[in-house]
């Protein structure tokens, strides 16, 4: 992209001198020679302050939304929607088929493993760790070029309306819905409202598919392509056998197939069929299952440790009521004393109290629990203060012969007790 493109996409006016664009950046330390800043305001933070500073470091021009005294800082009233206009614009102009998933839980696992399948045969771009927001997704955005293939954004949103202003920026070929969950009820208030926000991914499709967790109460209601183990679904999970280390289960295509994934969590299932689902777009069902079976989830997301005589379940990536359940199902067929370390799960709101006293009643009595948070102290089990507390507590309490799941939102801090226990 030149500089005369810019200006033309942003309908500003002025006599800079034409020039390539190297690239796009919203953080004023990384500007290379030839980049634009974009200055971006948060709750904490106003990039409007270093718009001067990208330039001496080599920009082009900074575009900010605050009135600053420099020729090559050009105001607009809104630096997002500049994202956004760019983001699309270079979308339009590669036209590469784009994926795009959503999902109150698995939208990462679900665009890790679409990645790792696509990537054996062609080039793949898709945005790392969970990078789900405007800034995030218009960044992959910006890094089209005609040597990319296929693009999968993640999409994810904590207000009403910000999953249509993604799908509308990227226009996706498919799209994906993986579950409708609690996750965000602070924000969005019922379950109702997070299906339609999720449900609005669509709005960006232009003459795409979408693909849906069929085994969810709301999406089992969409007209699309549905995966799950009920029958009714399009692609149907069977003869699910979990172990200690894996999951393997059948599929029928034009025959019978057997999926192998390293991870003995049931509840990936869908996240699998899923993929398989849109990756049959693209590659044959023999190839999809053999990328499968050497796929390996990223740390934190059930991850199986074994340490000093222990299992260690590290699943403290991020929480939620279904995670957490999820994840508890499958402690419960570990054979062996069970423990669990659970912090609080948070962004729920005023259904916080409620659904943390929900959790007490799904955990059995014979599992001995340590918990930290405001509102774990609904929970059953030894509430601690503070991380150094639970430390201290395993330090003088040695634990062996144990299972040991790991659970919480990512800002409880619960790393430090993996960490702690890993040692």
């Amino acid at each position: 992209m030149t500089l005369k493109e810019l200006l033309k996409i942003l309908n500003i006016k002025c006599d800079f001198p034409n020039g390539k664009i190297t690239g796009i950046k919203t953080d004023s330390r990384k500007i290379k020679k030839g980049d634009i800043y974009i200055a971006l305001k948060g709750k904490k933070y106003n990039g409007n302050k270093f718009a001067i500073d990208a330039i001496n470091n080599g920009a082009l021009i900074s575009i900010v939304d605050d009135d600053i005294e420099n020729d090559r800082c050009l105001k607009v009233d809104n630096t997002y929607d500049v994202l956004t206009k760019i983001g699309n614009y270079i979308r339009k102009k590669y036209n590469k088929p784009l994926i795009a998933i959503t999902g109150s839980n698995g939208k990462t696992t679900t665009k890790e493993l679409i990645s790792y399948i696509l990537k054996d045969k062609y080039n793949v771009l898709y945005n790392k760790d969970n990078r789900n927001n405007i800034v995030g997704v218009s960044e992959i955005l910006f890094k089209i070029n005609k040597k990319i293939d296929i693009i999968i954004t993640e999409l994810g949103s904590n207000h009403i309306g910000e999953i249509k202003e993604l799908s509308t920026m990227c226009e996706p070929n498919f799209c994906i819905i993986t579950n409708i969950g609690s996750s965000h009820l602070q924000y969005f208030k019922t379950k109702k409202n997070i299906f339609k926000e999720k449900l609005s991914i669509k709005d960006g499709m232009k003459n795409g598919k979408m693909f849906v967790n069929g085994d969810d109460e709301y999406l089992k209601k969409i007209d699309c392509y549905k995966c799950g183990t009920h029958s009714n679904n399009d692609l149907i999970a069977y003869n699910i056998v979990n172990n200690k280390d894996n999951i393997t289960f059948n599929i029928k295509l034009d025959k019978e197939y057997k999926i192998i994934f390293h991870n003995p969590a049931t509840h990936f299932v869908t996240d699998i069929l899923l993929a398989i689902a849109t990756c049959l777009e693209f590659m044959d069902i023999k190839d999809i299952i053999k990328r499968i079976s050497k796929f390996k989830l990223i740390e934190k997301r059930m991850t199986i440790l074994s340490r000093n005589n222990n299992l260690i379940i590290n699943d403290c990536y991020n929480s939620s009521y279904e995670s957490f359940e999820a994840g508890l199902n499958y402690l419960k067929k570990l054979s062996g004393k069970k423990i669990i370390i659970f912090g609080d799960i948070l962004e729920l709101g005023k259904y916080s109290k409620s659904i943390h006293k929900k959790i007490n009643k799904i955990i059995p009595n014979d599992i001995d629990v340590l918990k930290i948070g405001k509102y774990s102290k609904y929970i059953k089990g030894t509430h601690f203060n503070s991380i150094d507390e639970i430390k201290k507590y395993l330090k003088e309490n040695k634990i062996t012969n144990s299972n040991i799941y790991i659970k919480g939102s990512r800002r409880m801090g619960l790393d430090e007790v993996v960490d702690f226990l890993s040692k």
